[in-house]
């Protein structure tokens, strides 16, 4: 009797003189044990519905960053950026440039720490899908495109966009606010929510 008369002491905050006593708030962040253990379980779901779903379809057939190599990492929000990117590319340019293409290879070559060195150009423009003798020059001028929109800036080496950095897209959109569709701009606040990047977005 003593100790549950103690619990439910404990778990009342104490109130001013003529206030009533609410009780104390109850914590819902997990620690990180408690949230590995979180994920691993929804892996294992997503594993056992994937042996349900598709029998036939073994580790073998299946590209996993665990496993293989030459693998990258990227905001989940990319696809969302990207839109933004294209859609506003138009605005820094005389024409509607598929910009995102670019960007997107700029992130498959970067590493954690943010700045990327381009040696061989053409083949950066083949990977966004440029092709043709003025390949490297749409390159460069989408480079222009993605360094305007705040997404990149660039540095002169033995080429004039050599050495890129490669901002916070979070940070850049946020900039570019104003001047983005609402319900693209809303779809990123969501989609950044669910994946707990609320925060980056500046919404916690």
């Amino acid at each position: 009797m003593a100790t549950q008369l103690k619990k439910k002491v404990e778990a009342t905050v104490v109130a001013p003189v003529g206030q009533i006593a609410k009780p104390a708030p109850v914590i819902k962040n997990l620690n990180v044990k408690q949230q590995a253990k979180r994920k691993s379980k929804a892996q294992e779901n997503m594993i056992t519905m994937r042996k349900h779903l598709f029998p036939l379809i073994t580790e073998e057939h299946l590209w996993l960053r665990t496993v293989n190599h030459g693998f990258t990492t990227i905001p989940r929000t990319m696809p969302l950026f990207m839109n933004v990117i294209n859609d506003l590319a138009k605005s820094v340019s005389d024409k509607s440039v598929p910009a995102a293409k670019t960007y997107l290879t700029l992130w498959c070559r970067v590493f954690d720490d943010g700045i990327l060195k381009i040696d061989d150009e053409p083949a950066a423009a083949v990977e966004a899908g440029y092709v043709g003798e003025r390949n490297v020059s749409t390159w460069r001028d989408h480079l222009k495109v993605l360094k305007e929109l705040g997404f990149i800036d660039f540095a002169a080496g033995s080429t004039p966009c050599q050495w890129i950095v490669i901002r916070n897209p979070y940070l850049a959109v946020q900039e570019l606010k104003d001047r983005i569709q609402p319900g693209t701009y809303n779809a990123l606040c969501q989609r950044a929510l669910e994946i707990g990047a609320g925060k980056d977005m500046g919404l916690e």
